[in-house]
Parts: C-alpha cells; sequence; structure tokens
C-alpha cells in the first residue's frame, strides 16, 4: 500500500457523528511531500466545525510514522444559485413558511411552535417544523425525538412525529453540546440545514427562531421568502418591550406580521375556574391594536403544558379539551381560513 493510499485509509477510519460519512468523503485534494501532508477538505454544512474536522485529519495522518507535519485548508463553499436575487434559499414544494418568534427567550415560543404544527396538522394541512434555534434547540424534546435523521441521496430526511416533518440541528449535536457560533454562521447553518433537508409538499413551514433580533432572524428574512412571522410575548412589559423591537425588525425587513400570540396570559384554577393574571393583564392584546396587527390569542398557564412537553407530547394530542390546547387550534384555524382568504383573492 502507497503512502497516499494509507493516508486516505487513516482518514476513511474517521466517522463524522451522525453524518453516515467519513472524514476522506470529505477530501478534496491530498499531496505528500517528504514528511508534510497538505489536505483540502469540504466543511460538511451544520454536522461539525472546521477546528474538530481539522483536528480529526491531524491527528488521523500523524498516526503514519512517515507523516510529520500536516496542513489543513478548507474549499470555499459554492454558492447556491439563487432564484432572483434577493433569495438564496428556494424551496418551491412548500406553500407557506411562518417564522415565529420573541423578543426575549423564555416566553415559550418553541411551545407555540410545537403546538401550532400539530394543531395545523390536526386540521389536515401537510406541515412541517424547522428549528432554527442554534443556541437553544428544544424542539427534539418537545416532540420526543431521539434518533438522529436519515440521509437519503445526500439529503437528510425530516423525522415524522406526530403528522408533523421535523428537522432540528439539536439532532445532529450531541444533547449537551454548546454551540458557540459568531452571528455570520449561524445565517449560514440557518440557511444550510434548510436547503439540505429533503422537504416533501407542505402548506405550511413552521420556523423556531432564536429568541432576539440578530444576525439569524435578518439572515434569515433576507435568504429565505418568508410568507409571515408571529409574535410570541408574555403580558408583562418587559417581554413587550423585546417584542416591540422584533415585531419592528421583521417589518423593516418586509415580512408581513400574520399575528401576535399572548403565552401565559393567565392561570385558570383548575377547581374553581377563576383567572389569576400572574404577568398582569391584557399586554399583549393592547400591543397588537396599538401595532394594528391581529391578535391570534392567549394561551394560559397550564401545568399540562409543561408535562406535554416534557413527555414529547404536545397538549393538544394529550389533552385536546384542555383551555390552552382549545386556543391552539383555534389560531391554527384563525391561520388556515386567512391563507384561504388571501388565495381566493
Amino acid at each position: 500500500m502507497t503512502l497516499s493510499e494509507r493516508a486516505r485509509e487513516a482518514l476513511r477510519q474517521i466517522e463524522i457523528p451522525r453524518a453516515q460519512r467519513s472524514l476522506n468523503d470529505l477530501v478534496e485534494d491530498l499531496s505528500l511531500d517528504g514528511e508534510t501532508a497538505r489536505v483540502r477538505l469540504k466543511l460538511l454544512p451544520a454536522y461539525v466545525s472546521k477546528s474538530q474536522l481539522k483536528s480529526w485529519a491531524e491527528q488521523a495522518l500523524k498516526t503514519i510514522p512517515e507523516i510529520k507535519t500536516v496542513h489543513i485548508e478548507f474549499a470555499p463553499r459554492p454558492q447556491p444559485r439563487a432564484p432572483h436575487p434577493t433569495q438564496k434559499v428556494h424551496l418551491p414544494q412548500i406553500a407557506h413558511i411562518i417564522a415565529i418568534f420573541s423578543g426575549k427567550g423564555g416566553v415559550g415560543k418553541s411551545t407555540v411552535s410545537v403546538n401550532l404544527a400539530v394543531a395545523l396538522a390536526q386540521q389536515g394541512a401537510r406541515v412541517g417544523l424547522f428549528d432554527a434555534d442554534v443556541h437553544g434547540p428544544n424542539i427534539p424534546t418537545l416532540l420526543g425525538l431521539r434518533e438522529p435523521p436519515t440521509v437519503k441521496a445526500g439529503k437528510l430526511v425530516p423525522i415524522f412525529k406526530h403528522r408533523v416533518h421535523a428537522i432540528s440541528i439539536g439532532l445532529l449535536v450531541g444533547g449537551g453540546d454548546p454551540l458557540i457560533w459568531r452571528g455570520p454562521m449561524i445565517s449560514k447553518a440557518i440557511n444550510e440545514l434548510l436547503e439540505s433537508t429533503a422537504w416533501p409538499e407542505l402548506d405550511y413551514l413552521i420556523v423556531d427562531m432564536p429568541p432576539g433580533t440578530g444576525d439569524a432572524q435578518l439572515g434569515l428574512a433576507q435568504d429565505v421568502q418568508l410568507t409571515g412571522a408571529i409574535a410570541v410575548t408574555t403580558p408583562q412589559e418587559v417581554a413587550l418591550s423585546d417584542v416591540r423591537r422584533g415585531i419592528g425588525a421583521f417589518q423593516k425587513l418586509n415580512v408581513p406580521i400574520l399575528g401576535l400570540i399572548e403565552n401565559m396570559a393567565y392561570y385558570l384554577c383548575p377547581k374553581c375556574g377563576h383567572k389569576e393574571y400572574i404577568f398582569g393583564q391584557g399586554g399583549g392584546q393592547a400591543e397588537a391594536q396599538r401595532r394594528n396587527i391581529p391578535f391570534l390569542g392567549q394561551i394560559p398557564l397550564d401545568p399540562k403544558l409543561r408535562e406535554g412537553g416534557d413527555a414529547g407530547v404536545p397538549i393538544v394530542l394529550a389533552d385536546p379539551s384542555s383551555p390552552a390546547a382549545q386556543e391552539f387550534i383555534k389560531i391554527a384555524d384563525a391561520l388556515i381560513t386567512y391563507f384561504r382568504t388571501q388565495k381566493s383573492r
């Protein structure tokens, strides 16, 4: 076996977790000059960082006694051809792409995304759910997903659960592994994961956004043809002040605001039916009126929401007659009616 063949074999022994590919599959060029190996790698989207690939390649090649020095470089990524100059991600098989956003974390945005997606699917819609919250990907937990997606023809196959086609970066990295990425890396990862997923024909793709108004929101609005966005807030002013910035950001990017959802709106006593407005009353509805955007609904605090999320069974399935589930179903019906009306115009 030649030195080049031994080097290739050493790289072939490194399996990239969850990608079903070896490190050798990413080698564009390998040259050997004396005791020095020079390798050019393709960067595999979303799965692993450059530093990790570089470390693996160096360790593998230095197991060969003749190789003392390793130089790693990365091939430039080809840019996807856009259907028009301002749209880089092309998903023609999806009728409506809806971003679910919040100004701050902790308002239940992911819970809203999951239950809304499942409620839409229960009405007979073809629904996908994309977890774009790269720093806190909670969709796998909320849907009860534990295995990574399979790869077919070079693309990720969404996992079908509760009648929803779902994909999350949380399925591609270790459960407790942090993603320490700068802003541009976040936007690039979101776009590449969207495009490298084999989405079927869908009526709706619900996108669970990271909280805030940073690169992820800007990149998605600029690179994906969003149908609209839905704001999620809690009633208190600290959440409302943040969601105002989010609404303003999407409006400046010419993304229609489809409405606002007030989560944790009140606590409904299961024994006497009394409503206790723990975080204040009516803040979300008042903000929607000020902004002249639809107020889609109020989701009450319900222990079953948390229990269902922990168990991977959304409340619209676990307890469909509960006030929280009924509110999600009402919001789903309102969205379906809205899009039907738009189509008939």
